[in-house]
């Protein structure tokens, strides 16, 4: 039964790609994204649910596209009837047989659902550590979110290194280099953090996880480094962003006993180093790391844009 079944999903498939070939939906050479973490783009999307003064957000939308259209190519015509009932009458066998294929497995073969933990209310985090201070913690984060934009913009995020993860430090620090190889800059403008809001947090492999949910307004565009020229983008033209960021930090690290730093001493070198996830040793170059830290921000997440010109 699986043999023949094998044979008749081959037929199918060669006879749809033959009678039916492939038409691209949308022509474009490659995404053009902007500002920190390629986040922001030439078209809306999302619904970030606030108002800031223009028309409603579109919703649905994806990332950015140099065209903001999509075009259809290729050959013209259509297959004749008897070939369309042909292929369809192969389509109807193929579900007929893998239905009963399916009914025969056992559902004990189904992997076992994944238990991620409910956000938990911002309140209660003061039950492990009675120091936070949440109207503080909103602040960190704007902070941060105008020093992520200004250096990106340098194309140089190593004063960024505490307040990154080790892994989404590299993710972004990839990503920047773009820019470095093309000799282009991001240039990010007219910062401003519209609102910073504490959605919950919740304990997870040993760390402990804050999300937190921006609305930010920015001005960004891209210019070549040699002759100042515009590339992409618009010196006008504001966005209205919405972010939801990730900090963690382990688990047991309290705000009365961190500073958001601590002193150490290079082992390669000697030298006095202050390091949160990871620091680079100003006098010997060495990347220094530590298990126990304070809040990092570990994933960027876009909800929304909306463009007002």
């Amino acid at each position: 039964m699986k043999k023949y079944l094998r044979i008749i999903s081959l037929l199918a498939f060669i006879s749809a790609f033959v009678l039916f070939p492939l038409k691209p939906l949308y022509t474009e050479a490659s995404p053009r994204r902007a500002d920190f973490g390629d986040f922001s783009g030439d078209s809306d999307f999302g619904d970030s649910g606030w108002d800031s003064g223009g028309s409603d957000w579109d919703s649905g939308g994806s990332w950015d596209s140099d065209s903001g259209s999509y075009s259809s190519s290729g050959s013209s015509g259509s297959a004749s009837w008897g070939e369309t009932i042909i292929v369809l009458a192969v389509i109807i066998v193929i579900i007929i047989a893998s239905a009963s294929s399916n009914k025969k497995k056992s559902s004990s073969a189904l992997p076992p659902p994944v238990n991620t933990p409910a956000l938990r209310r911002v309140e209660e985090y003061t039950q492990i550590d009675p120091s936070f201070n949440a109207e503080q913690f909103r602040d960190k984060v704007s902070n941060l979110y105008v020093q992520f934009q200004n250096a990106w913009q340098k194309k140089d995020l190593s004063p960024l290194r505490p307040y990154l993860t080790d892994t989404y430090y590299s993710q972004m620090d990839n990503q920047l280099s773009r820019y470095r190889n093309s000799g282009q800059t991001n240039i990010v403008d007219r910062i401003t953090v519209l609102k910073t809001e504490l959605m919950g947090w919740k304990q997870e492999s040993g760390f402990d996880e804050m999300i937190v949910k921006l609305d930010t307004r920015i001005v960004d565009y891209v210019v070549d480094d040699n002759t100042g020229n515009i590339v992409r983008g618009s010196k006008t033209a504001e966005k209205f962003m919405t972010y939801e960021w990730t900090l963690v930090r382990t688990t047991g690290v309290t705000t009365s006993r961190s500073t958001g730093t601590t002193g150490q001493t290079c082992p390669y070198c000697g030298a006095s180093v202050n390091i949160n996830q990871s620091a680079v040793c100003e006098y010997c170059g060495s990347v220094l790391t530590t298990d126990k830290f304070d809040w990092a921000v570990s994933n960027i997440k876009a909800l929304a844009q909306r463009t007002r010109q």
